[in-house]
């Protein structure tokens, strides 16, 4: 279970706990013993969903746990860098297509390239021609998961 999904499960559970504890004092409060097992279900239930949107706002995609447990086996890799060369890459490409509102990288590529040479790299190693590719994948990454979100599932 990758990262971001056990942030999920953490948060709706949490949530499902802290809620179907109040719902529970409420009901028992309000209608007994029948109230207190109302109560119970339907704070736990309404405490997942809320906080499974928790969950999601706090990560909006935003996630570094899967770039780190990748990038160095991926084909743009350059030896003798690290995570602390790629994670800014990753953390400027995610931020700025957020920013950006998703628009094409090819569209954007001159803007994204002034700013990370702006920023002084972020305090990365990597000059523009070896973070472009790091930043690509996350750009497509991004642009994918919105599609995947965007796409209904079919039923089998």
């Amino acid at each position: 279970m990758g990262a971001l999904k056990k942030d999920h499960v953490m948060g709706a559970g949490s949530a499902a706990l802290a809620a179907g504890v109040a719902g529970a004092a409420i009901g028992a409060v309000v209608g007994g013993p029948p109230g207190l097992a109302i109560g119970a279900v339907a704070g736990g239930a309404l405490g997942a969903l809320v906080g499974d949107r928790i969950a999601d706002a706090a990560d909006s995609g935003r996630d570094l746990g899967h770039f780190e447990q990748i990038y160095h086996s991926m084909p743009y890799f350059v030896e003798g860098h690290d995570w602390n060369d790629y994670a800014p890459v990753y953390r400027y490409a995610l931020d700025a297509h957020a920013r950006l509102h998703g628009a094409a990288f090819d569209q954007v590529e001159t803007q994204l390239h002034g700013g990370w040479e702006a920023a002084a790299r972020f305090g990365s190693r990597l000059d523009w021609e070896r973070a472009r590719p790091a930043m690509l994948h996350a750009w497509q990454s991004l642009d994918e998961a919105g599609r995947d979100r965007s796409v209904p599932e079919q039923a089998h």
